[in-house]
């Protein structure tokens, strides 16, 4: 309000410094009739002026928004020709200032618009003036109110042209001193974000991660503050997580170094065992060659006997035939000894009669007496040589038994060697292809040895490199070590950190490994 009345004034100010009273007044109230004549068509002419003028019809959204300025400032100039310059009227210019220093339409526009118009306005003043008959007044003096009435519209016109170009300077100058309080507000705010960044900076870069941000920070600010120290305590957690891994990355690095050294020395240890595997292998599979060899040898020798063995079987069996045979003879000749018997006997019985004859027949018998006895003798001689007989035959039929019997038992023996030597021959049969099986495989073994070995060479060639990888990884882990005990963290003091580091390490190089090799 206070403003109002200021504006107010300084408008009265204005009018009195360009001379502008009551009079002026009333002839511009007077010259209301031809003015709201001519005023559509000066703002016709206005508008159609600010639709081919790219740099003006731009403020422009849409034709209604043309058609509602072109209806508000024709309500404006009603205010005008009625000469009503009050409060609201201030007001008005006011708004039409600051609306022009906000949108960004500047003055040259706003004056090149009012002297469209002021131009239309005053060429109809003046057309409707000539119009008129002449009346009481003279021509002079018809001249000196024309042209008192468009000093007064010219001074009312350009007064507004004025005040409205202040307010727009004033908000200009209003937005200006904004600008430059904001700004220096902005310096003072960002002044003290970057105290608060600086020192946090400094501290992180002494290596102190416990440090944080609390200083209250602009608005604006507030989230790079809250990301600051959200960065802070994750690098705070990750450089704790760093130094324990560090450690852990230390101590299983050497203890993958000793694993490295002890994987070489096996490896290397082994390569010897398996090259002396190798050449025992090699001596085996020489005597498994020889020994294959030796039982083609066997098997043919059991092959033989065999055959002899079969013969033999042939031969006992012939035997026991040809025993048969005697055997049967024998008891033929025990047949026959039996016929010799009975004539034996019947010879004894024809002897005892004929003795008997010849002692009936007396002297005439005698000879024949001697016959019969001798007869009778020669019977009694063939009857115990005919038992004689029978006994041998009976001793050699039980000695033919026996030996029948014992060729019997040769012939089974035989039998059986030679079943035995078949199934012998069979099983190192078996042997020999087992032999020659087992021969090849060892020479497979051997190749699989030699390859076995080479591979083993290349695994400690591996096992070295792996050992000087160690080297450079433990080195590395104590760099990393030392780089990370630098910093300070809530979980682990730098000094911590520092100590950790410091515990032995044997290291051993790749050149270690050269030279014992």
């Amino acid at each position: 309000m206070e403003q109002d009345k200021y504006s107010l004034a300084d408008l009265q100010r204005r009018h009195d410094f360009i001379g502008m009273d009551a009079e002026d007044l009333q002839a511009l109230r007077a010259l209301r009739t031809p003015l709201a004549k001519a005023l559509p068509d000066a703002l016709e002419t206005l508008y159609a002026h600010i639709r081919r003028t790219p740099e003006v019809s731009r403020f422009f959204a849409s034709e209604a928004k043309l058609e509602h300025a072109k209806q508000a400032q024709m309500a404006h100039w009603q205010t005008i020709m009625d000469a009503r310059f009050d409060d609201a009227y201030v007001a008005k210019v006011r708004s039409i200032g600051e609306v022009h220093a906000r949108i960004g339409l500047t003055p040259q526009w706003y004056i090149g618009a009012y002297t469209i118009i002021l131009d239309r306005l005053i060429r109809s003043v003046i057309e409707e003036d000539g119009g008129k008959r002449v009346g009481l007044l003279s021509r002079s003096s018809r001249r000196k109110r024309l042209a008192e009435s468009v000093s007064s519209l010219c001074k009312a016109v350009l007064t507004e042209i004025d005040l409205t170009v202040s307010f727009y300077l004033e908000a200009i100058e209003a937005d200006r001193t904004k600008l430059l309080a904001e700004q220096e507000r902005r310096v003072r705010d960002d002044q003290a974000v970057l105290s608060a960044l600086n020192a946090a900076l400094t501290s992180l870069a002494d290596g102190d991660l416990t440090y944080r941000v609390t200083e209250v920070l602009p608005e604006h600010s507030a989230s790079l503050k809250q990301r600051f120290n959200a960065s802070a305590e994750q690098l705070a957690q990750s450089m704790s997580r760093i130094a324990q891994s560090t450690h852990d990355v230390m101590a299983n690095a050497d203890g993958f170094r000793q694993g490295a050294d002890s994987l070489s020395q096996a490896t290397e240890q082994q390569a010897a065992a398996q090259e002396e595997m190798s050449a025992a292998v090699t001596q085996i599979a020489l005597g498994a060659s020889e020994t294959a060899g030796e039982t083609v040898k066997a098997r043919l020798m059991a092959e033989s006997a065999q055959s002899d063995a079969e013969q033999a079987s042939q031969i006992v069996a012939e035997a026991i035939a040809a025993i048969s045979r005697i055997e049967k003879s024998s008891q033929e000749i025990s047949n026959i000894i039996s016929v010799i018997n009975k004539i034996s006997m019947q010879t004894n019985i024809l002897s005892l009669n004929a003795s008997v004859e010849a002692a009936r027949a007396g002297d005439y018998g005698r000879g024949f007496a001697v016959v019969a006895s001798e007869v009778r003798a020669l019977a009694e001689r063939s009857t115990n040589a005919s038992k004689e007989i029978a006994n041998l035959i009976t001793k050699a039929a039980e000695d033919v038994m026996s030996g029948v019997t014992q060729v019997h038992r040769a012939g089974e023996a035989l039998q059986r060697i030679t079943s035995q030597v078949s199934d012998m021959n069979g099983v190192i049969t078996t042997i020999a292809t087992a032999s020659q099986a087992q021969s090849a495989g060892l020479d497979e073994v051997k190749i699989a040895i030699r390859s076995l070995e080479q591979t083993t060479l290349k695994n400690t060639a591996i096992a070295e490199e792996s050992a000087a990888a160690a080297y450079k990884l433990v080195t590395i882990a104590d760099e990393l070590a030392q780089s990370v005990a630098s910093f300070r963290t809530q979980a682990e003091p730098a000094s911590s950190i520092g100590k950790k580091t410091n515990h032995p390490l044997r290291l051993v190089s790749a050149n270690d490994y050269n030279r014992r090799g």
